[in-house]
């Protein structure tokens, strides 16, 4: 009885963890975009997600040095999932969001391109250490367009907050709570995986659907804190960037390094469902808000919907 208390307890710290912890983070995101007048979605897509997607890459490099390669690559394919339909999908049912960026629509496109090579990359059931290349490839090409915009763009005031002089004592509260909100962050992640999965055991739900739900959602919730933080300070920008920046990175970064340590076997399940579903998710996200500029209660709707069908789906397949 007393471990299962324990568990239950320890699964509440990890929640209250990454509560403060995504509080903390997007404060000091959002101060970095306002003192350096870089745009939300700007800030959301590089620093932002590279710190959220973590959790991510730890997991599925480790899954990949033990020889786990369905771990390795199903945590990274159910985040890009669970990111788009399910995140992205509440954020919107609460407060539809009205896109105006540019970037949305090249890194959109972008998102949309990266997971179609990995399909095409898995597509003869292995991603070896030839594919990792192609896929770290696309990262800094990533990378790169970053910089690009972030010259582009870096010396455009923001007329919402006027330039004035930055005190070492403003950088070093923000830079610490940049550091101090990540680390919450992932300690919280790693309480709720461990713990979660523990209590998923005990109430009788198979295995196989822990590792496509609860650690994708677990390293997930990084993403989800940091959007619903964003949403309750009014940062669309942030949250929609730090989803799309994430995605990229599952692909690019998470799965690339992963087949770099170790090649990926790649199952038939996950080339003719996970992966479709993932492109199929993300194309639901981006076409619609390309076409009328906003993502609707009811586009929202339809991409929990998927996630929801998916999800339900595992149990019955596996």
């Amino acid at each position: 009885m007393l471990p299962m208390i324990l568990t239950y307890l320890l699964f509440i710290v990890g929640l209250v963890c990454i509560i403060k912890g995504g509080d903390y983070f997007v404060d000091s995101a959002t101060w970095i975009a306002r003192r350096t007048g870089l745009s939300e979605v700007l800030i959301g897509a590089t620093i932002v997600s590279l710190a959220t997607t973590s959790p991510e890459a730890t997991v599925s490099i480790i899954s990949s040095v033990q020889g786990h390669s369905s771990i390795a690559l199903g945590n990274a394919i159910g985040s890009i999932i669970c990111n788009t339909g399910l995140i992205l999908g509440l954020y919107n049912i609460i407060k539809p969001s009205r896109i105006q960026s540019h970037l949305f629509k090249t890194k959109g496109l972008m998102m949309l391109g990266y997971i179609g090579i990995l399909w095409w990359l898995a597509s003869n059931g292995t991603i070896g250490r030839m594919d990792s290349i192609i896929l770290l490839v696309l990262l800094v090409i990533y990378i790169i367009y970053n910089i690009s915009a972030v010259r582009s763009t870096r010396n455009k005031p923001n007329s919402e907050d006027p330039p004035h002089p930055i005190s070492k004592k403003e950088v070093w509260v923000n830079g610490a709570k940049f550091v101090f909100g990540i680390g919450l962050i992932l300690i919280g992640s790693k309480l709720l995986v461990d713990h979660g999965i523990m209590i998923a055991q005990w109430w009788g739900v198979p295995e196989a659907v822990i590792s496509l739900t609860m650690i994708a959602l677990g390293t997930s919730l990084p993403e989800l804190i940091t959007c619903m933080s964003a949403l309750a300070k009014g940062y669309v920008g942030l949250s929609i960037g730090n989803i799309l920046g994430a995605n990229i990175l599952n692909v690019a970064m998470v799965i690339g390094l992963s087949a770099g340590v170790h090649p990926l076997e790649i199952s038939q399940q996950a080339i003719y469902l996970h992966i479709p579903v993932a492109l199929g998710i993300t194309s639901l996200l981006v076409i619609p808000t390309l076409l009328f500029k906003k993502i609707s209660r009811i586009q929202a709707i339809l991409l929990l919907g998927v996630y929801l069908i998916y999800i339900g789906a595992l149990f019955f397949i596996i």
